[in-house]
């Protein structure tokens, strides 16, 4: 009974708190095809592959703004680049209609062009994956105009997510090194990052990563989380506490989440779920939980427990990058009670 107050407390104080995320922002494009259409190309004589529907959802960073707009949060504010192509402009239009605040997104016409992931489906099996935006380049331009929003937005705002997606994105080290001070200046602030490529580059933030991007940066080649041992994982967690001195939460799939601060190492265990499941964009969820949760005051065990079940509502909404609300988060919460 009082652990689902203190849930309740927490999930309350969250629409009381404001975020900043800065990242890779994308769309995510969901086509199904249509096996039975088949027809050759007048032009080239070769078949042509029809989509009876398309989606698009909001991908990326623009996921976590989604997730913490359905926690509820005050105010969403998101900080990077776009351009004005057709992806840029629908995913405009989705923060928009999420009203997410994006005046922190910097407009770059040249050099850039909206990173997305197009998934074709064939039934219930995606095939192979479209991708747009891999070769971007940020201008020192736009570099400067993000920096100096970012200065000015922090102050306003009780945390700041770093979410790097791409290999080429906004995170020159010219980037990194002004978030790396702001954090290292407002320490009573959260600052997470959740980085594929640069952990290693961050510094004085709570550092959320997976548990095979934790075995790549000390050179394991590993495919799944669950392959881990727990005593390997905790090494590495621990060195990257000793790198931010602040908590660590490294994500394991079907095993839950490790978490490692000053009180050393925890295993917070995932929810069981049955039945299909689709893990994409359930990091994404943690990451908005997590950060949330810890700005309205949980603390890191609370936000890790939080985000599980977070996780396990996002990992059961299929073909979608899904989110979980309140209301969805305290009807598991009310089961597991």
């Amino acid at each position: 009974m009082r652990q689902f107050q203190a849930l309740t407390a927490i999930l309350n104080q969250i629409s009381r708190v404001s975020v900043a995320i800065v990242g890779d922002f994308c769309i995510d494009a969901y086509w199904e095809i249509d096996t039975r259409a088949k027809e050759l190309s007048l032009e080239t004589g070769k078949p042509t592959v029809a989509i009876r529907r398309q989606r698009y959802s909001l991908g990326g960073a623009g996921n976590v703004g989604k997730n913490l707009v359905a926690l509820g949060v005050r105010r969403t504010f998101a900080l990077g680049v776009t351009t004005d192509d057709v992806y840029g402009r629908e995913m405009m239009r989705q923060m928009r209609s999420l009203k997410i605040h994006i005046g922190g997104l910097v407009g770059q016409s040249k050099e850039w062009e909206t990173p997305g992931y197009a998934k074709p489906y064939r039934g219930s099996v995606e095939q192979s994956r479209i991708d747009f935006g891999r070769f971007n380049s940020v201008s020192g331009n736009s570099e400067k105009k993000l920096i100096a929003t970012l200065r000015d937005e922090v102050s306003k705002v009780d945390a700041v997510i770093v979410n790097q997606q791409l290999p080429q994105s906004i995170f020159t080290r010219t980037v990194i090194r002004a978030l790396n001070d702001l954090a290292e200046k407002y320490p009573e602030k959260i600052f997470l990052v959740d980085s594929r490529h640069r952990i290693p580059d961050f510094r004085s933030m709570i550092c959320k990563l997976n548990a095979v991007e934790a075995a790549a940066l000390f050179g394991r080649n590993v495919r799944h989380n669950e392959l881990i041992g727990t005593t390997q994982l905790c090494r590495h967690a621990e060195h990257f506490f000793k790198q931010f001195r602040k908590p660590v939460f490294i994500t394991r799939g079907r095993l839950g989440l490790l978490l490692f601060d000053d009180n050393g190492a925890q295993e917070i265990p995932a929810l069981k779920v049955d039945g299909v499941i689709d893990p994409v964009g359930a990091g994404d969820t943690v990451v908005a939980t997590l950060a949330a949760s810890l700005a309205a005051g949980a603390t890191p065990v609370q936000a890790g427990k939080l985000a599980m079940i977070a996780a396990a509502i996002t990992v059961r909404k299929l073909r979608q990058t899904g989110s979980a609300s309140p209301k969805e988060i305290l009807h598991v919460a009310t089961h597991l009670r």
